[in-house]
């Protein structure tokens, strides 16, 4: 199997790994929306978002710089740099979740209180301090995996993971039998807490076997060798730690901002709650979705990227960022038209109400801008600007406070609309700003954003005009929504074709790519011009190259 086959085989696995996860938290979001309201689905969001704050200062840098490390030394075959890579990543991970673990249940009744309003989530976030030590250190080892082309090993424990969490959540809820206040909250946490012990020892398991097998040759090296590993992780970590915390600092500030903004501009706290529950519980989870693909891809885009840029060979920089971004745009324009076009199906299926459907078509142009950045931060970490994206995700948070501020009490979620796109494309443009400078690439805007756009909108209305024509009603919305979105695809790839997108030479690399058993050769290998035998009884001069001795 070739690099380019493995890569995509991993990619291909992650994707459906990815979309599992997500497909299932969705509906998932939909059972919890119907069972305890968007309301508790709101207070639950805001007791997450205190916890993820938790989670990014106990593990913030560490699934990086492993990555980094870890597949620069096994490009230079350096196994003592890689056992060194391994081993100072999950000591920082053990001293890092153990300090925000603490701070977490010391301040739990505090950020009860007086930040989330109401102090009985207090041992709610007590019990999720416990599992923060179990999270860093499986997010280590994640990022093992993904350096050393494995990381289907971690998508499929955290598909398993998420399986075991949705489970003992719906028998919590089901057995208990409450279903107002913060007390569901409490099945969530547990859930959390259990689904997080097992995602620690089924890594663990997997991890352990390969970690000896790749470093125990190198147990015996002189310490020299590892010391300046060592310094190399921590200066890829602590200043990606140091920013993603502040960074982390400010988004929750930011979602609690968003409920108090709500409520500043005359809507009931119930009715707050709800609408962001709609949007952060319901919304957003949809429109991620279909961007498993892209976080597949831009996973593995790091370690990659990385060793291109240690062998300095940027012209393959370039060339694989063209076609990643050209690939990006093509397929998020896309998503976010069959979003566009067929929100009240979708909005009905995932929401059960009109409100999400119509803020799934306010929402829909801001997939390509999401999409897009995704990838563009996985360049920049594979080509050492991980402080730079770092940095513009600090500007972009501290944006978004100011812009919650200003923009909610006025407009109300109108303001949070407006919120969220000026956000997302600050992000992107001084992101692909950074990531133009240092590749040198051109970005066509013409061929890689009207084209599409251009395409997905014929593609729509053929579509929409194909169904009224063969007027076939559907008994589940679903089957409607599936077959509706399988002919929007083959009508868009057309125009895409037609248009000039989608070249010959594309369809020839695909074809490779998929089929690699179809590559014959177009002719048969001629013959030499000259026959041996003829030319020796000539007398002629014979330059073979072959030792004499040879027949």
């Amino acid at each position: 199997m070739t690099r380019i086959q493995r890569f995509l085989s991993n990619a291909a696995l992650l994707t459906l790994t990815s979309l599992g996860m997500r497909g299932i938290g969705v509906l998932f979001n939909r059972y919890l929306s119907v069972y305890i309201g968007t309301a508790g689905l709101g207070q639950f969001s805001l007791l997450m978002s205190v916890y993820g704050f938790a989670v990014t200062a106990a593990s913030a840098g560490l699934h990086l710089a492993v990555t980094r490390v870890v597949s620069e030394a096994g490009g230079a075959d350096d196994r003592a740099a890689m056992r060194c890579a391994v081993r100072t990543g999950m000591s920082c991970a053990a001293v890092f979740s153990i300090g925000a673990a603490g701070l977490l249940y010391l301040f739990a009744p505090c950020i009860g209180a007086k930040w989330l309003g109401f102090p009985e989530a207090a041992p709610a976030l007590r019990l999720l301090a416990l599992s923060l030590p179990l999270l860093s250190l499986s997010t280590t080892v994640n990022g093992y995996f993904v350096a050393v082309r494995q990381a289907y090993k971690g998508a499929v424990i955290n598909l398993l993971c998420q399986g075991l969490r949705i489970g003992i959540t719906v028998w919590g809820l089901r057995t208990w039998g409450i279903r107002d206040g913060i007390w569901p909250c409490y099945a969530l946490v547990i859930a959390s807490l259990v689904s997080e012990a097992a995602c620690f020892v089924l890594s663990l398991l997997c991890f352990l076997p390969d970690y000896r097998r790749r470093c125990a040759a190198s147990r015996n090296d002189p310490p020299h060798c590892t010391a300046g590993t060592a310094r190399y992780v921590l200066h890829i970590a602590l200043p990606i730690a140091l920013t993603a915390c502040i960074r982390s600092g400010l988004q929750t500030l930011q979602h609690l901002l968003i409920p108090l903004g709500l409520e500043r501009s005359g809507t009931t706290t119930d009715a707050a709650l709800s609408a962001y529950g709609t949007v952060h519980g319901i919304v957003l989870p949809v429109l991620l979705f279909p961007a498993a693909l892209l976080t597949a891809t831009a996973g593995l885009l790091i370690p990659e990227v990385a060793e291109l840029r240690t062998r300095g060979n940027s012209a393959a920089v370039r060339r694989n960022a063209a076609r990643i971004l050209r690939m990006t745009l093509y397929y998020a324009v896309f998503i976010g038209g069959c979003i566009g076009c067929f929100s009240p199906t979708l909005g009905t299926l995932v929401g059960g109400n009109g409100d999400t459907g119509r803020y799934l078509i306010l929402l829909a142009a801001l997939i390509p801008i999401m999409y897009l950045d995704t990838v563009v931060d996985a360049f920049l970490k594979g080509l050492d600007a991980q402080l730079d994206s770092m940095r513009y995700n600090l500007l972009d948070a501290a944006f978004c406070v100011i812009m919650a501020y200003l923009l909610l009490p006025p407009l109300g979620i109108v303001g949070y609309i407006i919120l969220l796109y000026a956000s997302e494309l600050f992000n992107l443009t001084l992101s692909l700003g950074k990531l133009l400078s240092l590749t040198g690439l051109h970005f066509p805007f013409l061929r890689w954003i009207w084209t599409p756009m251009l395409a997905v909108m014929g593609a729509g209305a053929c579509t929409g005009l194909f169904f009224r024509m063969i007027g076939i009603t559907y008994r589940f919305p679903m089957t409607q929504l599936i077959v509706q979105v399988l002919v929007c695809a083959v009508f868009y790839f057309a125009f895409l074709y037609l248009l000039g997108a989608v070249r010959s030479k594309d369809m020839r690399a695909l074809r490779r790519l998929v089929f690699p058993i179809t590559k014959l050769p177009l002719e048969k290998p001629r013959k030499p011009w000259y026959n041996r035998k003829n030319i020796q009884q000539r007398g002629e001069p014979h330059h073979d190259k072959r030792h004499p001795t040879e027949p």
